[in-house]
């Protein structure tokens, strides 16, 4: 274990995930939170475990698919006597209702199955929280999915908003798919609102979209398949056959590498040899700090995975040529 996974292994607290569900919302009870994924996460006292939840606590914040993010809570903000408006079935009372989109009445009640178009309405008063991790955040891009997510879980609520993990457990995990959190030194690094009101999560979504990089995500985690685990910034898909070649994404054909490394794979200067998936460094490289300590090093992917060698092979023999 190095610095950094010591430091977060030894740090006290518990752990958490944090449900956003955005549009993907199944129950209409209430409004939602305002949420800034990658910076805060709201909620109030009438979510389980709200009163669990602490500084200092790890969370995890997923969807209803995959974990989106990790970081510390550094502050915790409490606004008690908050008005809240809260939605109910007017048969049964229960906020476990959803909303139909083909069908009407709009709404269907879940427990008495009772169908309707205008809920009951109620006014209560509760304490409401915001929980901010933006200085520690990093991102996880679906690398943990939900079946990985339930397994790490202490509960086994799939609704529940505020999910008690298994702290150890769910940052072996993270450190295992490439993810590496800062030392947490009790101080916020980011400020609450962002400049201009823009967030990270404009970058996030737009690579999100990209459907072959996800798959690699999945297979390998956030590590750059020559130099190791990166920022998730940084790593792009990388196709060992050109794309216009073949118009289609193959994850056997596929790769993690950072951004920098891409660039060099691309243009003929990296190169893997098939037999034992060994990265060989282009001599023009030579001059340059870091990427000739590449050359020798063995591919960092599971062993057994399943690379089209003859992809790779291909890729060598006219790489190599040009050097």
């Amino acid at each position: 274990m190095n610095r950094v996974e010591n430091a977060a292994a030894v740090i006290g607290g518990r752990a958490w995930s944090f449900l956003v569900a955005g549009d993907e919302r199944q129950f209409q009870g209430n409004d939602g939170y305002e949420d800034v994924v990658e910076e805060s996460y709201g909620y109030d006292s009438t979510v389980g475990n709200h009163q669990q939840v602490a500084e200092g606590d790890l969370v995890v914040v997923r969807n209803g698919r995959e974990a989106l993010g990790i970081g510390y809570i550094e502050e915790l903000e409490v606004f008690p006597d908050r008005p809240k408006d809260r939605r109910r079935c007017p048969v049964c009372r229960s906020t476990s209702f959803k909303e139909r989109t083909r069908e009407l009445p709009r709404y269907k009640c879940s427990p008495c199955q009772t169908a309707f178009d205008h809920p009951r309405v109620e006014s209560i008063r509760v304490t409401e929280y915001r929980a901010h991790y933006g200085g520690t955040w990093q991102p996880l891009e679906g690398c943990l999915g939900k079946a990985q997510l339930s397994e790490l879980s202490l509960s086994n609520s799939a609704q529940q908003s505020i999910r008690a993990m298994d702290r150890a457990r769910t940052m072996a995990a993270v450190v295992s798919r490439g993810v590496r959190l800062p030392d947490r030194e009790g101080r916020r690094h980011r400020p609450f609102v962002l400049p201009g009101g823009h967030t990270r999560a404009d970058v996030a979504v737009r690579r999100g979209q990209d459907a072959f990089r996800r798959a690699l995500i999945r297979r390998y985690g956030l590590i750059c398949a020559m130099t190791g685990p990166a920022p998730a910034e940084v790593l792009e898909a990388a196709h060992l056959r050109p794309f216009s070649e073949t118009a289609r994404h193959r994850v056997e054909e596929g790769l993690l590498l950072r951004s920098d490394i891409h660039r060099l794979f691309d243009s003929g200067l990296l190169a893997i040899r098939p037999d034992d998936l060994v990265i060989h460094v282009a001599p023009s490289l030579a001059g340059y700090h870091s990427y000739p300590d590449l050359n020798g090093l063995p591919l960092r992917v599971p062993e057994g995975v399943g690379l089209d060698r003859d992809v790779i092979g291909s890729h060598y023999s006219a790489t190599i040529a040009t050097w």
